[in-house]
């Protein structure tokens, strides 16, 4: 009678299998979710923040220009420095976007690498049912032979 323990064993496995897998889908989920707040804030807050932080610098350094003196037309080392200054802060602005796009595909790849183990755990749950199912299958002829 112990291929009885071993068809509970099967059911067993089958279950645990199920389990680890929602378990894993669920965590997939909330990286999911916990990405899309990230780059709702980013878009929302820190992109607005980031611009404002830039346009406000931009009008101190343009008003202590204009405070200095200095003529400020095209061909001045005045309106060099402005330019210069305005490719810097659009380059913080793409790196910022760059890097928020990176922890977006970084935060994606380790959702799908969380849905393949909750794969592998529901395909491990069915290879011990399977081997349980077989062992039972053997006992119970055992049984019947004897």
């Amino acid at each position: 009678m112990s291929w009885v323990g071993n068809i509970a064993a099967a059911v067993g496995a089958i279950q645990l299998g199920k389990y680890n897998k929602k378990l894993y889908d669920t965590q997939a989920a909330i990286n999911r979710e916990n990405e899309r707040i990230k780059q709702k804030t980013y878009e929302n807050i820190d992109k607005p923040r980031l611009l404002a932080q830039q346009q406000r610098e931009y009008s101190e350094f343009f008003v202590s220009l204009l405070k200095s003196g200095a003529e400020f037309k095209l061909g001045d080392s005045t309106f060099y420095a402005a330019q210069a200054m305005k490719v810097e802060q659009a380059t913080d602005l793409a790196i910022a976007d760059y890097n928020r796009s990176v922890d977006s595909i970084a935060s994606e790849n380790q959702s799908l690498l969380l849905q393949g183990q909750g794969e592998a755990a529901l395909l491990q749950g069915k290879v011990a049912a399977t081997g349980e199912l077989a062992k039972a299958a053997a006992g119970y002829k055992k049984s019947k032979e004897a």
